[in-house]
């Protein structure tokens, strides 16, 4: 036990979030199979952390707007959503804090069971059915369309080929948008929820340009330079500076990467 709270202690955010889904998928799934054993009646734990588009249920239980991000339907719906997370966090994290991608993780949440509960309000469509959200996508997809938005011309690969997160992120956007009709109506409006919060959060993000390109870079770290870092430093800044001018941010090093990110002075 104390092995594995260890292990859990020395991962990174990202693999910290997975696992805690991880768990939290596994435990009523345990849980029901040993009341079977004993001949116990199942008990529906989820019914008590789902999201309900009911205005009432929702204020005698407002921390589902948030737990339902922590429980799936079953192993591919909770197989998909941490791989894509994994995938991109492994970007995210080259550049950006643990404390901005838990943020954006649980505001994309938010975002996503706001999208659900207002859409289920006040569009017709859904005046006579209901259906509670679980699912940690709208989180997912918040991370995955900020991530899209901030470094677009990133290449990740995705076993079979490589593609650019931008594409990767229109993709998702777009089969969430055209599935609405089809199936998990309300599921697929929360992606679009978290989505939305993520690509805003990425256009207003400490002077984002549409290219994430040299104007960022420039503005912030010339600024943190001037008084903390010394004119060797401030050389090699520039030089690292002049090639995300030429080539963009994805031409860097992992090395390059980590040197601005060290002098970036992140909260």
């Amino acid at each position: 036990m104390e092995l594995g709270y260890k292990y859990f202690l020395s991962q990174t955010i990202f693999k910290k979030i997975i696992i805690i889904n991880i768990i939290i998928f596994l435990l009523p799934l345990v849980a029901n199979t040993i009341l079977f054993l004993f001949n116990i009646r199942p008990i529906n734990l989820i019914s008590y952390f789902d999201l309900h588009p009911n205005f009432g249920e929702l204020i005698k239980s407002p921390w589902t707007l948030l737990s339902y991000s922590f429980l799936h339907l079953d192993f591919f719906h909770i197989f998909w959503n941490m791989l894509i997370l994994y995938v991109v966090c492994n970007h995210f994290l080259n550049f950006l804090s643990d404390k901005r991608l838990l943020e954006i993780y649980f505001f994309g949440a938010l975002f996503g069971g706001l999208f659900f509960v207002i859409s289920y309000n006040i569009f017709p469509v859904f005046k006579n059915s209901f259906s509670p959200l679980i699912g940690s996508s709208a989180a997912v997809y918040s991370i995955l369309i900020f991530t899209c938005a901030y470094m677009p011309n990133t290449v990740v690969n995705l076993i079979f080929f490589d593609l650019k997160l931008k594409y990767l992120g229109i993709f998702y956007v777009l089969l969430s948008l055209i599935q609405i009709p089809i199936s998990n109506a309300g599921g697929n409006i929360a992606h679009l929820g978290g989505a939305f919060y993520g690509l805003y959060l990425a256009r207003n993000f400490n002077g984002f340009t549409s290219s994430f390109s040299f104007e960022f870079f420039n503005k912030y770290f010339k600024k943190k330079s001037s008084s903390k870092a010394s004119s060797n430093n401030q050389k090699k800044i520039d030089s690292i500076l002049d090639k995300i001018s030429k080539s963009g941010y994805e031409s860097l090093s992992k090395i390059e990467k980590d040197y601005l990110f060290k002098n970036s002075n992140k909260d």
